[in-house]
């Protein structure tokens, strides 16, 4: 501000241009000359796809399904993270959940009682399971073991 001139603040003055639109496109108006500053270009036909029956349509998928057609069950794809032949997609059907779900059950319940007690009789043992976790043997022998449990419900 300007010295002496105390609460004299001037407006901003209005702009030039103007967006409108027409025809579905944005257009920048002169306001001096009342003309579109630019020419718009074609504007490009709307095309729908062709309407067919999903029986005609080609199958184009990019990632795998998630679910069997044949049986409706899910796909169980493995990681190396806990599978030696990883990846590979196994179907979760009866066989399968009778198989891993009821060895996976069994090994949970165990282990959550067995660390239960252990954490409350002696509260430094939190840090066995991270230091067993990070010995290459242990880790080895347990992707050894689940792969064997994984051929057993892949074979059938």
């Amino acid at each position: 501000m300007a010295r002496g001139t105390r609460g004299a603040v001037t407006e901003i003055p209005p702009s030039r241009y103007k967006v409108v639109e027409r025809d579905r496109r944005l257009v920048v108006i002169d306001t001096l000359t009342g003309k579109p500053t630019s020419t718009p270009g074609p504007v490009a036909p709307v095309t729908r796809p062709e309407q067919r029956s999903p029986a005609e349509r080609p199958v184009t998928e990019d990632e795998p399904r998630q679910i069997d057609d044949r049986s409706g069950a899910q796909i169980l794809t493995t990681s190396p993270l806990y599978d030696l032949k990883a990846p590979r997609r196994i179907v979760m059907g009866d066989r399968f959940n009778e198989k891993i779900g009821a060895a996976i059950g069994g090994w949970l319940i165990a282990l959550f009682f067995a660390f239960t007690i252990a954490f409350l009789i002696f509260p430094w043992l939190i840090v066995v399971p991270f230091v067993l976790a990070l010995q290459p043997k242990i880790r080895a022998a347990l992707r050894q073991w689940i792969t064997a449990r994984l051929d057993e419900v892949e074979r059938g």
